[in-house]
C-alpha cells in the first residue's frame, strides 16, 4: 500500500468518528482578526477549566495561531454549515470576516454571533503532535445556549435525526 494509499484509509477510519464543528478565532500578528474551523476541540479539564484543539503545522495561520495568547472557540449549530465552509476555505484571507457577522470580545477577541457554545481562553501549553501542534487553554469564560449542533463524519456534515 502506498504513503498516500494509507493517510487516505487512515483518515478515512478516523472519520468513523463523528464530531462537532468549530471555529477558532483570534488575532493577528497585525492585529486583524484571524480564524479557522476546526474539528479537533476537546474538553480537558473541569478544576481547572480547560478545553483543547489542534491546528495543523502547515496551516497558513499556524504562526498566528501558535502566538496567540488568547482565543475563542464556538461551537457550531446546524444552521452554520456555511461559517463553517467560510473558514475552512478562507481561514488565510484576510477579508473573511468581512464576509459573516461578528464582534469583539473579551481580550479583543472577534466573535462570532449565535453559535451553542462559545470558550474564550488563554493558551497555557502547547504540545508538538506530529504534523500538528495542540494547544490546551484555560477556559477564561464561557457560554452555552443548546441548539441542534453541526457535526462531521464520514467527510461530510450532518446533523442529528
Amino acid at each position: 500500500m502506498t504513503q498516500i494509499n494509507q493517510h487516505r484509509s487512515l483518515r478515512d477510519a478516523f472519520g468513523q468518528f463523528a464530531t462537532g464543528v468549530t471555529v477558532v478565532t483570534s488575532r493577528g500578528q497585525q492585529g486583524q482578526p484571524i480564524g479557522l474551523t476546526a474539528n479537533s476541540f476537546a474538553s480537558v479539564s473541569l478544576e481547572p477549566p480547560m478545553v483543547s484543539w489542534c491546528i495543523d503545522k502547515s496551516s497558513n495561520r499556524f504562526a498566528e495561531f501558535e502566538r496567540a495568547d488568547h482565543y475563542t472557540i464556538s461551537v457550531l449549530t446546524a444552521e452554520q454549515q456555511a461559517i463553517s465552509n467560510l473558514f475552512a476555505m478562507r481561514s488565510w484571507d484576510d477579508t473573511v470576516f468581512d464576509d459573516t457577522e461578528w464582534f469583539t470580545g473579551p481580550n479583543d477577541v472577534p466573535q462570532l454571533p449565535d453559535v451553542s457554545a462559545r470558550f474564550h481562553c488563554q493558551t497555557t501549553h502547547r504540545y508538538a503532535g506530529g504534523d500538528h501542534l495542540i494547544i490546551v487553554g484555560t477556559v477564561l469564560e464561557f457560554e452555552s445556549t443548546p441548539k441542534a449542533p453541526l457535526l462531521f463524519f464520514q467527510g461530510e456534515y450532518n446533523a442529528l435525526k
